[in-house]
């Protein structure tokens, strides 16, 4: 016998760069070279503000019949009481859910799923989502070498997610202060922000669902995530300007124009200084900041990009943020109503101005806007 053994460590793909679905399907296939069984791995986010569970990550990913979905926690009552510290619920027959008639429930009953182990994410005090281990094996999580490995699977997953959303919230918050810096001298709201990235993510998963778009989870979360941050260049923009009330001149309205080139610098900046160079989907935030100005016929700014030069992310959150500026009151205008605000948009695919897969997917979900703009109301 040797004094010294190597072995595989099967842990060590959760702690690599790149998307964070790609170390999750590396991780998962590892693990089950030691502990085969674990058929399904999926992790979902949990959103305070709406107090919905969303899907975010699943192993492995072409089998994966929970996409774009999201589900309010309050009305899942098994997987409500597992929001605690501490607890894990482990479910030995899922047959006991074969009579619900959720669309989560059925279609993991229908992948062949007979048993799971969910564990909740917590962040000190606050859920942040959830880790589920699925098996086609009735009573899997009984056994003891089983139980031996799987919760330190399930953290180190836990920990996975911590990490990335704990790197993200540090980005956001350092383009946030600069955020904030300029609202207190733009009269929009800070609600117009919660809306609008709201809007932002209501049209992704539309779009994705009426297969106009391929994104995945991940990508999605991450518009969602990055919409708020659009403006954040209008700081370095003078407040004669920012805060005129009248309409901009010909010179004037060039200065502003360049708040998106602004923005551009302000991200690069932190990305480079904090190292944020591999933080997934990171040029989502880079097309949002400098291009949601750009239109579809070429004229808008910075660049004049024209068609397919126009970058997914970039066209959503122009149509997000156009419509939540009509809809809402300012010192200056009245709210439009969401109709006449509609038939703007739709004027403006007309004039091929916006992307019209993205207007129509906000018009069909008309019933999500309303509750939306109620969430986030102006007070």
């Amino acid at each position: 016998m040797t004094a010294t053994t190597f072995i595989e460590d099967y842990f060590s793909n959760l702690h690599n760069g790149g998307r964070l679905q790609d170390r999750l399907s590396a991780a998962h296939q590892m693990f089950n070279r030691q502990c085969p069984g674990i058929a399904r791995v999926g992790i979902a986010l949990f959103d305070g503000a709406t107090r919905k569970v969303k899907t975010f990550l699943a192993s492995p990913a072409d089998s994966n019949p929970l996409k774009n979905y999201q589900h309010p926690l309050d009305d899942a009552e098994s997987l409500a009481s597992t929001a605690v510290p501490g607890q894990v619920r482990i479910v030995n027959d899922l047959g006991v859910f074969s009579s619900g008639t959720r669309e989560h429930t059925l279609k993991i009953n229908d992948l062949g799923m007979r048993s799971s182990y969910t564990l909740p994410i917590f962040e000190q005090e606050h859920l942040r989502g959830f880790v589920f281990l699925n098996s086609q094996q009735k009573d899997f999580f009984q056994g003891k070498a089983v139980l031996g490995q799987v919760p330190l699977f399930a953290h180190c997953l836990v920990q996975m997610v911590l990490e990335h959303q704990g790197t993200l919230r540090t980005l956001i918050s350092a383009l946030r202060v600069s955020s904030r810096m300029m609202h207190y001298k733009d009269p929009e709201t800070s609600n117009h922000l919660e809306r609008m990235a709201a809007f932002s993510q209501l049209i992704a998963q539309e779009m994705i669902a009426q297969q106009k778009l391929a994104l995945d989870d991940e990508e999605v979360e991450h518009i969602y995530r990055f919409a708020p941050l659009h403006d954040i260049g209008k700081v370095g923009i003078p407040d004669k300007i920012l805060q005129k009330a009248g309409d901009l001149d010909s010179s004037e309205w060039s200065v502003m124009k360049t708040h998106s080139g602004i923005g551009r610098a302000i991200v690069d900046q932190l990305i480079s200084e904090f190292g944020f160079a591999n933080l997934p989907d990171i040029d989502i935030l880079r097309h949002i900041t400098e291009l949601h100005h750009e239109k579809i016929d070429g004229s808008g700014y910075p660049h004049g990009y024209s068609g397919d030069q126009v970058p997914f992310a970039a066209r959503i959150v122009s149509v997000s943020d156009i419509f939540d500026a009509l809809t809402s009151s300012r010192p200056y205008k009245q709210a439009w109503s969401n109709q006449r605000a509609l038939d703007e948009l739709e004027q403006m695919v007309q004039r091929n101005q916006l992307d019209a897969d993205c207007v129509a997917a906000l018009q069909s979900r008309l019933d999500s806007v309303e509750q939306i703009q109620k969430l986030f109301a102006d007070s």
